[in-house]
């Protein structure tokens, strides 16, 4: 059992916090970010891979349960691959204008005026193709997810809702710590059951950006989660030249007007510049 017993504050001026666990120890440094969340209620989690040390700005949300939305797509594009379900990345699927129909909002507004076409795997967590993925969750079926959650530890591990929808507002939570947590293994490929070469592909599929100091990965999500706010996620992991940081940004806003832009990824941009990671 993986699960947080105790938080002894160690010193105020240090800001160092000890959560004792059954399985080991793990100390967080917490930090002030709270320039970069003016308008939101946010939280961001750091895990410094050479280190093995995390950083933490507002820890009570950074360990309270969330919808992950759609970034629950990295997962689940690894369980599509591992299950057979998709052969491989350039697996299509064809458009279903009947169960997905297009609405005149939709065309000039991304990702949504991508949706309305065919895609792949590697498509379709470009432009977070949410028809996509609720066909892969419905051929994947609830006894193999169930299976592939269990093993992979995934937040509350709860697939209980709708086949199609359980990630979205459903069954399904996880917090920006524990989301963390998965992506470190999944970068690690230390997940118990899948592949290398499948765990290596999604990484592939998750490269958001890449200069001549870093690669960037990450996948947004959110949703209209709660009754009076709206969920905003970006996580992922940065590789440098010489060690790579697992990171997850969660923000609550009042409406969806607070994530425009890509502020999630450009909040999260800042931060780790703030860090000293990218530059």
């Amino acid at each position: 059992m993986k699960r947080i017993l105790l938080l002894l504050l160690i010193g105020s001026l240090s800001g160092q916090y000890l959560y004792a666990r059954e399985d080991r120890k793990e100390t967080f440094q917490q930090i002030d970010l709270s320039h970069h969340f003016k308008d939101v209620e946010g939280c961001f989690v750091l895990y410094d891979l050479n280190k093995e040390s995390y950083q933490m700005y507002q820890p009570d949300q950074c360990h309270q349960r969330f919808s992950p939305c759609s970034t629950f797509k990295i997962p689940n594009s690894l369980f599509a691959l591992e299950s057979g379900v998709a052969d491989d990345v350039q697996f299509k699927l064809p458009w279903d204008s009947i169960r997905t129909p297009d609405q005149s909002w939709m065309y000039d507004r991304e990702p949504f005026k991508y949706w309305l076409q065919d895609h792949t795997l590697q498509s379709a967590i470009k432009y977070s193709v949410v028809w996509y993925y609720q066909e892969i969750a419905r051929r994947i079926g609830a006894e193999r997810m169930n299976h592939y959650l269990q093993q992979i530890n995934y937040g509350n591990n709860d697939a209980s809702s709708a086949i199609d929808r359980f990630w979205l507002c459903g069954s399904l939570k996880i917090s920006a710590k524990e989301q963390v947590d998965f992506l470190k293994e999944f970068y690690m490929n230390e997940l118990s059951g899948f592949s290398i070469a499948n765990m290596k592909a999604v990484k592939d599929i998750i490269l958001y950006g890449s200069t001549d100091h870093y690669r960037l990965y990450g996948k947004t999500g959110g949703g209209n989660c709660m009754p009076d706010k709206v969920i905003g996620w970006y996580v992922g992991f940065v590789e440098t030249d010489d060690n790579t940081y697992i990171f997850a940004t969660n923000m609550l806003a009042d409406d969806f007007s607070a994530f425009d832009q890509n502020r999630r990824i450009e909040v999260t941009r800042k931060v780790l510049q703030e860090l000293n990671i990218i530059y």
